[in-house]
């Protein structure tokens, strides 16, 4: 099994602005869909709330909340 790990923060420790990222990278957006592509992606679900379901992806979403999806590519794991 590959597992690969993305992790974005800028220099200041910022992981996030809400529903925002606080920055932008030429092609970022482009090497996330190559390397998510037909993958599993393992989020919270605040992420996945931000984001939505991308085509051609299966997530598995992480919640403390009582949140549902009838999505099925998507599973919830309680925490």
């Amino acid at each position: 099994m590959k597992l690969s790990l993305m992790v974005a923060i800028s220099k200041n420790g910022v992981i996030g602005n809400g529903p925002d990222i606080p920055w932008s990278a030429k092609g970022e957006q482009l090497l996330f869909k190559a390397i998510t592509y037909n993958q599993w992606l393992l989020v919270g679900r605040k992420t996945f709330e931000s984001m939505g379901a991308l085509p051609n992806r299966k997530y598995a979403v992480v919640t403390r909340s009582s949140f549902t999806s009838d999505n099925e590519n998507v599973v919830i794991f309680p925490s």
